[in-house]
């Protein structure tokens, strides 16, 4: 026999919010797949494709250009 059970509602979720990346984390991340897509990633092309302010892209932009590239290359032993 089949046995509906009620959804649990928003106020009675037990599992906590995965906590919020830093700013730096999710532009490199952006940068990443801006470029992976072929796309050449200036402060322009970063702010039209993204929710980043322009404060933001010219705070931050140096950094995460570095932590992307330093992910994008891959070595092989």
């Amino acid at each position: 026999m089949i046995q509906y059970q009620p959804h649990q509602t928003v106020g009675q979720l037990t599992t906590q919010p995965k906590p919020q990346r830093p700013l730096v984390e999710r532009m490199a991340e952006r940068v990443r797949e801006l470029g992976m897509n072929g796309i050449a990633v200036t402060k322009d092309v970063l702010f039209e494709h993204t929710d980043f302010t322009r404060a933001e892209i010219d705070t931050h932009a140096l950094e995460a250009c570095d932590i992307a590239r330093q992910r994008a290359i891959r070595q092989v032993a």
